[in-house]
């Protein structure tokens, strides 16, 4: 009886409303139109997620898979409800994975709106992953690296360095939290980085024997202030 999965394309991400509603997604087939959000999603069936504990909302127009399962008063009245799993990887993108339709050169550069909440496309580049590592990426260039040492040879599968594993031994662990992602300009948009304490807004660096190799740590002077703090001094 639930054993039945599909893919659906998202129309609708409610964001408002009832705290039994927030979170559910409004869905049609996915061969339906893409691109544009339709006019109306008063008429699409709706999913709420299935997981309760992680939350990972998709944007319009992505894919994901739903499934049926049991209701709340499924012990009265047998009562089924629509469950989604998170987006599909169709583009490998942190940012979104939406399946739209072609478009131009000019549309690409300014991106597209994704969304009936005018979730607006980046060119954010998603995470170089070394052996073993776990790693929770934003949309935004937020991101979680549950990593390690690594040993580091001059090999086509190793070709990528990083600034925390000249110390240490192999396996030693190390956390790093970043918000926003740098701008290097030098790289395509699809092209994997790594973090760079230099140079992304912010990050969290949780050490165990590691050493952060050219760490440039800010001064006290006036002129290591961003223009808008020196008012202040």
């Amino acid at each position: 009886m639930f054993s039945h999965i599909k893919a659906y394309r998202v129309q609708e991400v409610i964001t408002t409303g009832s705290a039994n509603i927030i979170g559910n997604i409004k869905y049609s087939d996915l061969n339906d139109p893409a691109g544009k959000p339709i006019v109306s999603t008063k008429g699409c069936d709706t999913a709420k997620p299935l997981f309760y504990n992680f939350s990972q909302y998709p944007a319009v127009n992505e894919i994901v898979y739903i499934i049926a399962g049991p209701r709340g008063d499924y012990n009265n009245n047998g009562g089924v409800q629509h469950y989604y799993f998170p987006p599909i990887n169709i583009n490998n993108s942190a940012n979104h994975n939406a399946l739209v339709s072609e478009r131009t050169t000019e549309e690409n550069e300014k991106g597209a709106e994704t969304s009936l909440d005018n979730f607006k496309e980046k060119n954010i580049r998603p995470l170089l992953p070394y052996k073993g590592d776990v790693m929770i990426e934003g949309r935004y260039g937020n991101s979680i690296r549950f990593g390690s040492t690594i040993v580091e040879k001059d090999t086509e599968e190793t070709r990528f360095t990083n600034y925390w594993s000249n110390e240490g031994k192999l396996g030693d662990p190390i956390t790093i939290i970043r918000n926003g992602q740098t701008k290097d300009l030098s790289k395509q948009s699809f092209e994997h980085i790594i973090e760079d304490i230099n140079t992304d807004d912010s990050s969290i660096y949780l050490c165990s024997n590691q050493q952060i190799t050219n760490f440039q740590k800010s001064g006290v002077y006036p002129n290591n202030y961003p223009p808008s703090y020196k008012h202040m001094l």
